[in-house]
């Protein structure tokens, strides 16, 4: 898409809203600065909107998707020899 920041988020708002997407990966141009933008300028909005998180409640990525704590090798690979 090439447009301001609101297209893009109202994009990717439909999409999220249709529970057709639950995550988006971005390709940056040539030059790689359409990242910065697309934080800068798009992810503001989505947060305004409430599709973004602006704020996490735990510090890793386990406590954020709500992973048990795994202590040890798992189960399933104990015993086994490469």
């Amino acid at each position: 898409m090439v447009g301001p920041a609101a297209l893009h988020a109202d994009h990717i708002q439909e999409w999220f809203e249709a529970e057709a997407a639950d995550g988006f990966w971005l390709s940056p141009d040539i030059f790689e600065d359409g990242v910065d933008a697309f934080v800068d300028e798009v992810v503001p909005v989505l947060q305004q909107r409430g599709i973004y998180p602006s704020d996490y409640i735990g510090t890793t990525l386990r406590e954020n998707l709500g992973v048990a704590e795994q202590y040890g090798l798992d189960p399933r690979v104990v015993g086994t020899e490469d």
